[in-house]
């Protein structure tokens, strides 16, 4: 609780520093930027820190740090020195500022406890998640070194775990509990974001007399973003009690959820029938794994799956960061005066900006374009408004053109080490969603977002909404143009239309029709100023991205086997934020009409609600499934790493030494995954070559120290599938399965000082890939630097000259 406490500390300080800068940037923002505050000032702080430790102006470790804080102080105090309505601002945004603190304690808490029952380091991504946090705690240079490719730099984008390092060294708490509070913070901070940019939208439109209806709007952003999961929950509880209906879950798609009958080559379910629950929620293990691939040949991830799995991945540490991009879009978009190169004559704020935006793509590569795009189109209406659309246009470049260089530039020393694994947009000629998968991932936050149009264009007449659409119509027309004419070069147009399917060209149509709605109401609702259309232009670009998913993809090293996987994850994740925000305003919105005027429009709110009173199932379900119910044998933690310390002391004896008496930057020869024995010659093979998704690389991971390989595949995914990469990564697998299978301990040395390396482990992991006496006595000819219950950490010897007179 401790570890906890001080985690919780650290960030309201850092958010409450960056109280002087939110409202220099959002006050136009109801709660002038209050709840954006925490992700502005960590943002903030972990590009002081990274551009301070790349100058090596910075020391490593703690002091580091807190200088990076005590610089972000500086910075906090000088704006508010020259800010003459710091006064008023902290009278008005009082109450906002107490109910963004409380909101962000109560779901950090909330995350915390719920973390406490599974706080383990281990499965999926995780190792890497935290390979790559201790990258950025200990590495003794900056940029930091990549601990699974000894010697090389981090190729990734891993601005997330470097703010996330930041808090823990802040809070002086070990990394094993930061990766969990991390996750805590995002959760909270992304619940604080989208209520503050809902709160704005939804006071804008109505109002200080609506201010209730605000905070409901506000409510149902965090419910929508944080809290609804796929529909196909409903389901899948059914079925577990033996409550299924055939024609009904074939024509919802949900047929994998059928007891197989005909075979095993059958989609249908084949796991254990009696029971498939022993309590009131289903219990098959993970069964709530299947609510994210409910698209075939894709991930389908949303928020709530996220957090209740535990990766701290980029596009999940993201979410604060965006929703504080979309609150400065928002706030721009509010203003009166045009934008253009000469409103930089103050060049704070376009500074900002670009910190901002340039930090989009160091967090999460994917969202630099869709957001920025974002920025471009509010700066675009926001000059619209009073002058033509070709002046509007040049200014807006003029405007725009400075922040985005600048972003460029102010991130040139990660840009450097960075290899983007895209290599081009293709188009999808593969088999499209259908209507009923599209329906159960996004049914919620689609139909909550296209609300919207219920009472858009209300009083406006037929003409004008018309002359609105026929002025949008380019913009689903254009991406389809796009898609013909990418497949006719491949020669794939016959494929892809043929390939689809009657489903999929359904889906299709459904979202370009309704992004190309919600666009028309966007453009109308800008030209007569009504506050609402923002989040309008949220759900049309929501919509957008949900569309281009299904026409085009990023090829990557998915592409041989899952073409869209990476596309579908990436965009559609996005556009589950933004109909969030959206979803919000239409849902509360439409429940105001009915309840204040009985509006006929506001019946449609009804059917909505309740679909998101069915997305709610997906939580109520998968909470105790990952949790066992609530039920703990073992003390409540935060420690990522307390089951290791329970399941194997020698084990974590042998990490705690290495990360208490090794250097940052040591370099150590550790297992590399790969399974051996001996053949029937007696000749040491390799039986199971699989690294990736296993213990492979896990002490550097644990530590930060750097080892020669650790998941190949990974490094691919970073650096690329070429052959040179494969052949330097099977050179470091072999080098260093070498050093564990070699009978000679001249050539064991040679290893080592090959890779560069002092010191060897002998732990859990060395001990089941290389069994038996493959491994060389190397006590004979290494010292043995540390030993517990047989785990042990050689070192090379070292040498003095003694002087014999």
């Amino acid at each position: 609780m401790a570890a906890a406490l001080a985690f919780w500390a650290a960030a309201l300080l850092i958010g409450a520093l960056a109280l002087p800068l939110a409202f220099a940037l959002l006050r136009r923002l109801p709660d002038s930027g209050a709840g954006m505050a925490f992700a502005l000032g960590l943002a903030f702080l972990g590009y002081g820190y990274f551009l301070l430790r790349w100058l090596s102006v910075l020391p490593p470790g703690r002091g580091g740090y807190l200088l990076a804080v005590a610089g972000l102080a500086l910075t906090a105090a000088a704006v508010a020195g020259r800010d003459r309505r710091l006064p008023a601002t902290l009278r008005r945004s009082g109450p906002a500022i107490a109910a963004a603190a409380g909101l962000f304690t109560f779901f950090f808490f909330a995350y915390v406890g719920f973390r406490a029952y599974q706080p383990d380091i281990t499965g999926t991504e995780q190792p890497m998640d935290f390979m790559y946090l201790n990258a950025t705690l200990g590495s003794p240079g900056y940029p930091p070194q990549d601990s699974w490719l000894a010697g090389e730099r981090a190729s990734y984008y891993y601005f997330g775990y470097l703010q996330v390092g930041a808090l823990t060294e802040v809070a002086g708490v070990r990394a094993s509990e930061g990766y969990n509070l991390g996750l805590a913070y995002t959760f909270a901070a992304a619940a604080t974001g989208i209520a503050s940019l809902v709160f704005a939208l939804a006071r804008w439109t109505l109002g200080s007399r609506g201010q209730r209806w605000a905070v409901v709007a506000a409510g149902t952003a965090v419910v929508l973003l944080l809290a609804v999961g796929s529909l196909s929950a409903v389901f899948e509880w059914a079925a577990a009690h033996g409550h299924y209906n055939a024609s009904l879950y074939r024509a919802f798609g949900v047929e994998w959820l059928i007891p197989c009958h005909g075979g095993p080559t059958q989609d249908c379910f084949s796991g254990l029938l009696s029971p498939r629950t022993t309590s009131w929620y289903p219990t098959e293990f993970w069964f709530w794994w299947r609510g994210s691939r409910i698209i075939p040949g894709t991930i389908t991830e949303f928020p709530f799956f996220s957090f209740l799995l535990g990766d701290l991945h980029p596009h999940v540490m993201s979410i604060p960061l965006v929703f504080l991009s979309l609150g400065l879009s928002a706030s721009l978009w509010r203003g009166r005066e045009a934008l253009n190169l000469w409103s930089h004559r103050r060049p704070a704020t376009g500074i900002a900006l670009a910190l901002v935006f340039g930090a989009l793509a160091f967090q999460n590569a994917w969202d630099i374009l869709t957001f920025s795009a974002v920025l471009a189109v509010a700066v675009v209406a926001r000059n619209a408004r009073d002058r033509p659309f070709a002046q509007a246009l040049r200014a807006a470049a003029s405007y725009l053109g400075p922040v985005f260089a600048v972003a460029v530039i102010a991130y040139l020393p990660w840009y450097v080490d960075f290899r983007s694994q895209a290599s081009g947009i293709y188009p999808y000629v593969g088999e499209g969603t259908r209507p009923e998968h599209a329906f159960l991932q996004f049914g919620p936050v689609v139909l909550a977002s296209l609300l919207g149009l219920s009472w858009s264009f209300r009083g406006h007449g037929r003409a004008s909404f018309s002359q609105a659409l026929v002025a949008t119509a380019w913009l689903p027309l254009l991406p389809l143009a796009g898609w013909v004419l990418l497949t006719a070069y491949h020669g794939q147009t016959r494929l892809g239309i043929e390939a689809r399917g009657p489903g999929g060209w359904v889906t299709l149509i459904v979202y370009a029709t309704s992004a190309w709605a919600m666009a028309a109401a966007f453009l109308q609702l800008s030209r007569l100023r009504r506050p609402e259309a923002f989040a309008l232009g949220l759900g049309a670009t929501g919509m957008l991205l949900l569309y281009g998913a299904e026409l085009f993809l990023i090829r990557d090293v998915f592409f041989g086997q899952s073409p869209r996987l990476n596309t579908v994850f990436k965009l559609s994740y996005q556009a589950w934020m933004l109909l969030s925000a959206s979803g919000a305003m239409g849902l509360a919105l439409a429940l105001r009409g009915l309840w204040r005027s009985r509006a006929r429009s506001g019946l449609l709110a009804l059917p909505v609600g309740l679909l998101v009173v069915g997305g709610l199932v997906y939580p109520l379900t998968a909470l105790p499934n990952r949790t066992e119910g609530f039920q703990k044998d073992v003390p409540a933690t935060i420690d990522g790493l307390a089951f290791l310390a329970r399941n194997s002391p020698g084990e974590y004896a042998l990490t705690r030494w290495v990360e208490e008496h090794t250097a940052p930057g040591e370099v150590m020869i550790e297992a590399s995954g790969r399974a051996w024995r001996r053949d029937e010659h007696g000749q040491p093979v390799i039986f199971d070559a699989g690294v990736d998704y296993t213990d492979a690389g896990r002490i550097a991971a644990r530590t930060g120290r750097t080892t020669p390989i650790g998941w190949y595949f990974h490094e691919i995914q970073w650096r690329g599938d070429s052959p040179a990469n494969q052949r330097e990564f099977t050179r470091r697998q072999d080098l260093v399965d070498r050093a564990y299978t070699s009978k000679d301990p001249a050539d064991v040395l040679a290893v080592m000082r090959e890779a560069g390396a002092r010191y060897l482990v002998v732990g859990d992991v060395e001990l089941s890939r290389f069994p038996g006496d493959l491994m060389p006595k190397f006590e004979q000819f290494l010292d043995v630097a540390f030993e517990s219950s047989g785990r042990r950490v050689y070192s090379v010897p070292s040498y003095e000259v003694v002087p014999t007179s």
